[in-house]
């Protein structure tokens, strides 16, 4: 019941959500065309009913208004766990892709919505003023049924929105606009920023260069220097006091999230003297776990993956750390990150992570990251049981389709956890005096930890591929019930179907044919073959 009354509650706050914003635009509209706007179907129908030069505006906006309502709409689904006061809900699907003409169908059917709305509120509330004036009035006099109205149709409005964006890939098939939406995305590919390695063919060793997509629009870098007395921490630093901090004995950690900025790279690169060649490893997202041990620091780049709820898949970030005697740097792609225990830890001074040097700072970074796969498998474990679930109840293509999907994210998630596993083992052998011999035991435990995943992972692999071969022979047992009922029905037609035929013939002489009766006599002899091979087949448990 309380799940119920959340998504409600949601759904009331996705439509009033809805609401505000559009109206504004149809305001916005309204102002700017200097014709009356309702914001609905009913423009269309207007604009058809004249026939004119605004007729024809009001057709030309009404479609524009569909793929606004569609485009709020996503953004509303989209952005939902920035507003939706129950948390707790199941995730819905939003494709990612949406073409013009499913734009303009998503569109007309929550228009359509707003169109009943207005006229059941307008049975109650006899006036030409928008939604909004007419909730007003009723309610300065004392009717208050508009507003029940209003939010009634909200909730209705809400679960439209999530019912019809969440269908949108249904609509696309429908309407037959999938190589309109290949085509859209090869348009999109060509035309995009993102770049792969094969943009760096014939560029020199070293080319700071940003291969991978570019996920924050700004480069913000946060800095934090301790020590086992005091703390400073500083929000959206500039480069220059992360630059100050070099020369200091205290720990600093600088965190740089965005990669995609050669400038910064290269200053930071520079001042703590990284070889041109890590430099350009830090903009490339492509390459694998690593691991470069140097006389006055140590370069890692790992792999830190994340469950996207709304794509259902994993994503693999790139981390990098640059480990030196007082400092360490990491550059981050995106803000979302699995550091904020540590962080807390060390502004409330909790255990004794500010009295060790930067290794170990390093080393609880490194064990959050670790960490954060067995977050992700639990997640993918719970998905292959829901799996396993579906292929013994009724399995369709979509299952296969998830199969697939999911052996991928297992392949993903092998190819990043497994050179990760040398790089740990490489870390806590090395003979370097940057890390320190109490730290080399923490590093140990967090190389078990990793041995622990990947087992993990290759369990899940053993479960993946044998749900592939429960799905075939699903499907092949499905396949053979069907024959066999077929097979059944046909051999109890076969008997029946040889009499229907003897008396079915143009002989001018049947001595049957002139007996009274002899056409039940037929029918029955008919129904006991029948139920006698009926009975047959359940003896032989073919029934």
């Amino acid at each position: 019941m309380r799940n119920e009354i959340g998504v409600i509650v949601n759904r009331l706050v996705y439509g009033f959500t809805f609401a505000f914003v559009y109206q504004i635009i149809v305001g916005i509209a309204t102002s700017i065309l200097s014709i009356p706007l309702s914001g609905n179907i009913s423009d269309l129908f207007l604009g058809i009913e004249k026939a004119d030069e605004e007729g024809v505006v009001l057709i030309v906006w009404w479609i524009i208004s569909t793929i606004i309502i569609t485009v709020i709409s996503l953004l509303i689904i989209k952005n939902r766990r920035y507003f939706s006061p129950f948390r707790n809900e199941k995730n819905i699907e939003i494709p990612p892709n949406i073409t013009p003409l499913t734009a303009i169908i998503v569109g007309a059917i929550i228009s359509f919505t707003f169109f009943l709305m207005d006229t059941i509120i307008g049975s109650f509330v006899s006036t030409s003023a928008t939604d909004v004036e007419a909730i007003y009035q009723a309610a300065s006099d004392g009717n208050f049924a508009p507003l029940y109205l209003s939010l009634i149709f909200s909730v209705i409005t809400g679960f439209t929105i999530v019912g019809v964006v969440s269908k949108t890939a249904k609509v696309a098939e429908i309407t037959r606009v999938n190589e309109l939406t290949r085509l859209s995305k090869l348009i999109k590919k060509e035309t995009g920023k993102t770049k792969t390695l094969a943009d760096t063919v014939g560029l020199r060793p070293g080319e700071l260069v940003h291969i991978g997509e570019k996920k924050v629009e700004k480069v913000r870098i946060d800095l934090m220097e301790y020590d086992k007395d005091d703390i400073h921490e500083v929000k959206d630093a500039s480069i220059e006091q992360c630059l100050e901090s070099k020369v200091k004995t205290n720990v600093s950690w600088i965190n740089v999230v965005g990669i995609h900025d050669s400038e910064i790279i290269k200053k930071f690169g520079d001042s703590f003297g990284l070889h041109g060649l890590h430099q350009a490893n830090i903009m490339n997202t492509e390459l694998r776990p690593t691991i470069e041990i140097s006389d006055n620091y140590i370069f890692l780049l790992l792999k830190m993956p994340h469950f996207n709820e709304e794509k259902g898949k994993v994503e693999l970030e790139q981390i990098s750390f640059i480990i030196a005697e007082h400092h360490l740097v990491t550059f981050q792609e995106i803000e979302e990150d699995f550091f904020e225990n540590i962080r807390n830890r060390l502004r409330d001074n909790i255990g004794t992570i500010r009295q060790k040097p930067s290794d170990y700072l390093a080393y609880a970074l490194l064990d959050a990251i670790i960490d954060s796969y067995f977050l992700v498998l639990e997640k993918i474990s719970d998905i292959s049981e829901s799996l396993e679930e579906e292929l013994l109840a009724n399995p369709t293509p979509k299952t296969l389709q998830a199969l697939q999907l999911l052996k991928r994210q297992m392949i993903l998630l092998r190819r990043s956890v497994w050179p990760a596993r040398e790089l740990l083992d490489n870390l806590q052998r090395s003979q370097t005096g940057l890390i320190h011999e109490q730290t080399r035991t923490y590093l140990r435990d967090s190389y078990n930890h990793l041995v622990q995943v990947i087992d993990t992972i290759e369990g899940l692999r053993d479960v993946v591929g044998g749900m592939l071969d429960t799905y075939l022979s699903s499907v092949s047992n499905k396949m053979n019930e069907i024959m066999k009922t077929l097979t059944i029905i046909a051999s109890i037609f076969i008997p029946i179907t040889f009499i229907a035929g003897i008396y079915g013939t143009n002989f001018e002489y049947i001595p049957e044919l002139s007996w009274e009766g002899s056409y039940f006599v037929m029918l029955g002899v008919m129904t006991i073959i029948v139920v006698i091979m009926l009975g047959w087949f359940k003896k032989r448990n073919w029934l």
